[in-house]
């Protein structure tokens, strides 16, 4: 059994982090933190990868729009259409780093959990880091060190599509909540990936493919 991290009373038994071999092997040897933008996320079209609400402040559902094409011989209207309003931040917001957080929230709801198959999308291995307050203070201290701010959390997933819900960083959409995400947000000034190392993670880390992980790892719940 690894440490336990605890935020916002949320136990975080292990850290998993899904990618290409190099890019595993990198984080592994060296600690290499590889934090895209997130306008990144936004416009980057891979399903599962991308995300259109990445940097949304607002959305407005309206479910009995009038949409009217302006044909050239004669406008159609379309009645009782259902759109969505969606308003961004301006500019750069900052660098997101994710991971997939084996918590205390995966067996809330049912008795076994299992890693979804669609974690093939982020790469073909998979990092189980089982310290996971020592990754986290390194990460943490670098960031610190470097002056830049951050904060971070565990994603909370809702329904955009269902009434006018609250917006945050740390809100996605439920479609992707089989992600278990883990979020660092940077607030960096420049728009440009941020990469920097932690160290070695070797004592604490191992590498497995990611086919091991959907066919193997599974957390349940223990009854005394």
């Amino acid at each position: 059994m690894g440490k336990v991290y605890q935020i916002m009373q949320i136990r975080i038994n292990y850290l998993l982090k899904f990618g290409e071999k190099d890019n595993i092997e990198k984080l592994l040897n060296h600690g290499e933190i590889y934090m895209n933008t997130i306008d990144w996320f936004k416009n980057f079209e891979k399903d599962g990868i991308g995300d259109i609400y990445e940097g949304v402040i607002e959305v407005e559902n309206l479910p009995n729009a009038h949409l009217t094409l302006q044909l050239p011989n004669k406008p159609i209207i379309l009645n009782n259409v259902q759109l969505q309003i969606r308003k961004y931040n301006k500019g750069h917001i900052g660098n997101i780093y994710s991971t997939y957080a084996i918590s205390s929230l995966l067996l809330k709801h049912k008795e076994t959990h299992r890693i979804d198959p669609r974690m093939r999308k982020f790469g073909s291995y998979c990092l189980i880091i089982k310290d996971v307050p020592k990754f986290l203070n390194s990460i943490s201290t670098k960031l610190t060190n470097m002056g830049i701010e951050f904060t971070q959390n565990i994603i909370s997933y809702k329904n955009f599509k269902k009434d006018n819900p609250e917006i945050s960083l740390f809100n996605k959409t439920h479609s992707l909540s089989y992600q278990k995400e883990y979020r660092i947000i940077v607030w960096s000034n420049v728009s440009e990936v941020l990469k920097f190392e932690i160290g070695s993670i070797k004592n604490y880390a191992e590498i497995i493919t990611t086919e091991t992980a959907i066919k193997s790892l599974k957390v349940e719940r223990q009854y005394k």
